[in-house]
């Protein structure tokens, strides 16, 4: 009898811990994400505040956006948005929405830029389902999307 018991133990004790390993993977991933998102977007202004640019790998963006944000237009976008803003300063994670678009969702990650004029500039690192970047933007900020 006591080894019935044990072994009901046992798989209840599995069950939770496989329970909750999955429930800590989507949470991981979801950090995941919220981090490269952060991560990606500091890199692009980071670099381009000090006068060079990010160049992106396929690894963390689209074919799309490595063509559209190449060297060329990651400097002029700065000075545009340095004239703006200033000079960008930090961000922070404020929301993030996911958005469906022609029968594919992406996920929309608002950061709270901090700009050496504005404290509140809209840093959106956009997403798509395999989690690389398919757009960016900066633009002042709106509480509504």
């Amino acid at each position: 009898m006591k080894t019935v018991i044990h072994l009901v133990c046992l798989v209840l004790i599995s069950m939770t811990t496989s329970c909750q390993s999955k429930t800590d993977k989507s949470k991981t991933s979801e950090v995941n994400r919220v981090e490269f998102a952060e991560n990606i977007s500091r890199k692009l202004l980071e670099a381009q505040k000090n006068g060079d640019y990010y160049k992106l790998t396929e690894e963390e963006a689209t074919p799309t956006m490595i063509n559209g944000l190449n060297e060329d237009l990651q400097k002029s976008s700065y000075s545009q948005i340095k004239s703006m803003f200033g000079d960008y300063q930090d961000l922070k994670f404020e929301s993030l929405k996911i958005y469906p678009k022609n029968g594919e969702s992406f996920d929309i990650y608002r950061f709270k830029g901090a700009f050496e004029k504005n404290k509140e500039v809209e840093v959106r690192a956009v997403l798509n389902k395999q989690g690389k970047l398919s757009g960016f933007f900066i633009k002042p900020w709106n509480d509504n999307l």
